[in-house]
């Protein structure tokens, strides 16, 4: 059989996701991910975990869902939800694949449908073995057909050639990646009983001491991603953040600059500025800037473009250019958190129609950086406010489900609520053109944390 591949990520992956929501993604994709190969008691771990959140308690997943049957032959997770651990809801999610039966591969032939080895032949035939192969219902269904031919010739499935066949398939096709993917197989009560076995383990020679020593490092890594904030490995300070973007940049190859049509620059930094430079500038734009900001300043007046992955960022302007916009007049609304349409809808009882409720527009900004398409303004606190009262008001007229996603990305772009409500000045990342982005911070430093971050990681040939 193979060699064991790559299931899984490694845990300073794991360490270095953004965005909270990516990291239950991760973790509910790990869980599927053993119990795909038979270490049902880490997936227990990994489920425990996801649900350890308060936020997430008695919030059904798609994921989780699935997995109804491996919990129910075995050991339900301790934090799962209560009305998922039910008699009704197993029997609810079992009538549910008793009626959706076998599902055929769209490319298998209404007339080759048929529920024997003849129709496992027509679904793992090898002309359709394309690279995305594996990412379809196709594995599957020919393991469903072959488990209750091997059941009726009284063959344990475990041991019946063909399952083993079917397996190898698996094997071959099989990614270390999108472990979400893995939902194909793993939604099937008629596979729960094989992937328990630890069959398609054994397909691949990986040990159980192997996948328990590695599951045991990965769930200390989500672990610590799940509890603490983003942290990147970076400086904390801001003159350090300064010297990662200036070396992280100018450190690129003479060929990226080349490519570029542009002269490889020597150094980012520009000259400091004085408190008297810090001072007119307050007194011109007529408000306090935040201290971040301001640090920035002393340690350079302005900034060349920090290298984003793929080019040179907007330079950051010294203090005679910074001064106010106004981009409201381009209707440019300002999305403070990522939320999904229906939690910014309205729908009235009576009438059943949807209103789309939008975020306000820009009003004032400072922009702090320009070149191009390419923006970065800072945003002043009574925008800041004005933003908060908008997902208030989304979060009052929410149900349970778009509470619980309004909590928590606010968790994932401030920490947690309460330190959301003593955001001052936040930064924005505005590029107009036909793939307009726009990307909010809830700081200048938070902003030249992920540009460090960026310059470090991205489009690398340092």
């Amino acid at each position: 059989m193979a060699t064991p591949p790559n299931f899984f990520v490694e845990p300073p992956y794991i360490l270095s996701i953004p965005t909270l929501v990516d990291v239950e993604h991760c973790i509910i994709g790990l869980a599927l991910r053993f119990v795909l190969l038979g270490r049902i008691n880490a997936a227990r771990d990994f489920l425990d975990l996801y649900y350890s959140r308060p936020v997430l308690q008695n919030l059904e997943a798609t994921g989780p869902r699935a997995l109804t049957p491996y919990w129910h032959a075995t050991e339900y997770p301790t934090n799962l939800p209560a009305f998922m651990k039910t008699d009704d809801y197993f029997q609810d999610y079992m009538e549910s694949k008793t009626q959706e039966g076998i599902q055929w591969p769209v490319y298998v032939p209404q007339e080759k449908r048929t529920e024997d080895e003849a129709g496992i032949d027509a679904i793992l035939s090898p002309e359709h073995s394309r690279p995305g192969y594996y990412t379809t219902l196709a594995p599957r269904s020919a393991l469903e057909i072959a488990i209750d031919l091997a059941e009726k010739r009284g063959n344990d499935p475990i041991n019946d050639e063909k399952v083993q066949e079917i397996l190898g398939v698996i094997v071959k096709r099989f990614s270390p990646h999108y472990t979400w993917r893995d939902l194909n197989l793993i939604d099937s009560p008629r596979c729960a009983p094989l992937f328990i076995s630890g069959a398609l383990a054994r397909a691949f020679n990986a040990t159980d001491q192997q996948l328990d020593s590695h599951a045991k490092k990965l769930l200390e890594a989500s672990q610590q991603r799940y509890w603490q904030s983003f942290s990147p490995s970076l400086p904390d300070t801001i003159p350090e953040l300064l010297q990662e973007c200036n070396n992280a940049s100018v450190d690129r190859s003479d060929d990226r600059w080349v490519e570029m049509d542009e002269e490889k620059p020597m150094s980012l930094y520009k000259l400091p500025a004085t408190e008297e430079d810090i001072s007119n500038l307050e007194k011109r734009l007529d408000t306090t800037l935040p201290e971040d900001f301001k640090a920035f300043l002393r340690v350079s007046n302005g900034f060349g473009g920090i290298w984003n992955g793929y080019f040179p960022g907007p330079p950051l302007h010294p203090t005679e250019k910074i001064d106010w916009i106004n981009p409201g007049e381009y209707e440019l609304t300002f999305d403070q958190l990522t939320l999904p349409y229906e939690v910014m809808t309205h729908k009235d009882i009576e009438t059943g129609k949807e209103d789309f409720i939008g975020s306000p527009v820009f009003e004032k900004v400072i922009e702090i950086a320009s070149y191009d398409i390419d923006s970065v303004w800072l945003i002043p606190p009574p925008l800041m406010q004005k933003m908060r009262d908008h997902y208030k008001k989304l979060y009052n007229m929410a149900d349970d489900h778009g509470k619980r996603t309004i909590e928590r990305s606010v968790d994932d772009f401030a920490g947690s609520w309460e330190q959301w409500e003593r955001l001052e000045w936040g930064c924005v990342y505005w590029a107009a053109g036909g793939s307009a982005q726009l990307d909010s911070f809830r700081s200048f430093k938070a902003w030249l944390a992920d540009s460090a971050y960026c310059a470090k990681t991205r489009g690398g040939d340092i």
